[in-house]
């Protein structure tokens, strides 16, 4: 079952200067990236958009919302997504995330419910909060302005200054042991 009250968006438009190419159109295991995590999601929320650059070409046959600012930072591609987000909340993923498993895709959409007095609900792993598959309320969306207008590009400091509900490493490990779903793909080694 795909929950409608939760939408996703796939964030393409960073400048992929660690790689040195698109990363979203890499392909992973016979696939490219962003199809990889399109189809994690999809099989989780009924409504999966791409956030890309303006005029930038998408990189899938999705919908596409585009950034409103010129900035190349994960925060404008969460604006984008909250600016055109139609239902209770967004969860938003990084292209460059191909392990994704939809079960800890699901863990973090089962919080949402109860989190109604949250802002974010983002996982918790060994490095720290991860933002960049986290869900994100549309009430946040004039802080997120806020903090880009004031040239506040930093996602860490948005998610501890926001009421963020964290679903912790302990959660996230029963489901992905070796939290392959945060595994991204920055560099050529990582790749």
């Amino acid at each position: 079952m795909r929950l409608a009250q939760v939408e996703a968006a796939i964030l393409t438009g960073g400048a992929s200067r660690r790689m040195g190419r698109d990363k979203a159109r890499l392909s992973w295991e016979g696939l490219p990236m962003v199809r990889r995590v399109a189809d994690v999601l999809s099989q989780c929320v009924e409504r999966v958009r791409l956030v890309t650059r303006p005029g930038a070409p998408p990189p899938l046959d999705l919908e596409c919302i585009e950034d409103r600012y010129p900035e190349r930072a994960p925060i404008v591609g969460i604006h984008a997504a909250l600016v055109a987000c139609e239902s209770s909340a967004v969860l938003v993923a990084a292209c460059d995330l191909p392990q994704i498993d939809p079960r800890v895709v699901l863990a973090l959409l089962a919080m949402v419910p109860s989190a109604d007095a949250h802002e974010i609900v983002a996982p918790l792993g060994p490095r720290g909060p991860e933002p960049l598959l986290a869900v994100y309320r549309p009430e946040l969306l004039p802080e997120v302005t806020r903090r880009i207008e004031a040239g506040a590009l930093a996602l860490m400091p948005l998610l501890r200054e926001s009421r963020t509900l964290f679903l912790p490493e302990e959660d996230l490990r029963a489901i992905d042991p070796e939290l392959d779903s945060f595994r991204n793909v920055n560099r050529p080694e990582d790749f």
